[in-house]
């Protein structure tokens, strides 16, 4: 499927909002892809892929999960939008693509996980980051992502956990698994 393939399909099924961020995503993680030195198309492809699942009420995902075998934890049955990632990888499984680390990379944007690939770490950041984002601090954090990737990266990871804190909400423990991961990497100067 191309990318304008997917991106016809996803302006039929997703809010004019949501397209236009996985429109951003694209964009941005192309970009990002290229100052790094991997994958543009890859990149793209999960830019678009990446919230194909997001509008989609909790119930739809929790038996989306349950007929396709997704890993449902406690921590999704009680936010079930925490699995609009994995459900968004399957459903571009069934729509053609086959390539594994643009699947994981849809699949990890929302809580990141240890040992991600750089794929992966640019679909998360390019998330937080695309053109449509208004939040505080999100220009410092494009700004960091055009000159350190790495310490963008932390950035946004430790900007996702403190939002989280403010709001009272509950925290994945792959968050704080990939929030250490990123530290232990900055220590040991990856």
């Amino acid at each position: 499927m191309t990318e304008k393939e997917i991106s016809r399909r996803l302006r039929k099924m997703l809010s004019p909002k949501l397209y236009n961020h996985c429109a951003g995503v694209a964009e941005t993680a192309g970009r990002l892809a290229e100052s790094l030195g991997t994958d543009v198309e890859k990149a793209r492809l999960a830019g678009w892929l990446h919230d194909a699942a997001r509008e989609w009420p909790g119930e739809r995902l929790l038996q989306f999960a349950q007929d396709n075998n997704l890993n449902v934890d406690k921590y999704s049955r009680e936010e079930p939008i925490l699995l609009h990632g994995p459900a968004a990888a399957l459903l571009a499984r069934q729509w053609g693509v086959t390539d594994r680390e643009v699947l994981d990379a849809i699949e990890n944007h929302t809580l990141g996980r240890p040992g991600m690939s750089l794929l992966a770490q640019i679909i998360y950041l390019a998330d937080k980051t695309e053109p449509g984002r208004s939040y505080p601090q999100v220009e410092a954090l494009r700004d960091y992502a055009a000159v350190d990737f790495r310490k963008a990266l932390r950035m946004v990871a430790a900007n996702s956990i403190s939002y989280l804190l403010q709001k009272e909400n509950i925290i994945h423990p792959l968050s704080l698994d990939f929030w250490n991961w990123l530290v232990q990497n900055r220590q040991k100067g990856v």
